[in-house]
């Protein structure tokens, strides 16, 4: 089982490979979803912007007793990718390559766990 990876290897160059595998809910599936603007009139009706756009796919990542080294190291590698401005290759435990962003860049829930350990979520949209 290959250990997940974050890699960008154009500007900014950064990398992070994490010494525990997540648990990626749905296992090897994950969800999809339109981008779509919402929002709701003073008289309350719903407008949904339709911006053309295909479906996104996202992975959930969710990170249980890891080091408290990977989240540092994560958090340094969010720095180098703006949180989603960047994307870069995100790295499967099965060795399949993806290229993605960390959609959920602005929330991060993250809590320790015991001592040096760390649980962390992380929502990858997929690009292709």
């Amino acid at each position: 089982m290959a250990a997940v990876k974050f890699e960008r290897t154009s500007a900014p160059v950064c990398s992070v490979e994490f010494s525990r595998n997540p648990t990626i809910k749905g296992g090897d599936s994950g969800t999809i979803g339109y981008l779509q603007p919402k929002d709701r009139s003073d008289g309350g009706d719903w407008y949904i912007y339709d911006k053309g756009i295909d479906p996104e796919n996202y992975r959930h990542l969710s990170f249980e007793n890891n080091p408290e080294l990977d989240w540092t190291n994560f958090k340094t590698f969010l720095a180098a990718v703006i949180g989603s401005v960047y994307n870069f290759t995100f790295t499967d435990p099965g060795g399949n390559t993806y290229t993605a962003r960390v959609w959920n860049a602005d929330n991060i829930p993250w809590r320790y766990v015991a001592t040096g350990r760390m649980a962390f979520e992380i929502e990858l949209m997929i690009e292709s």
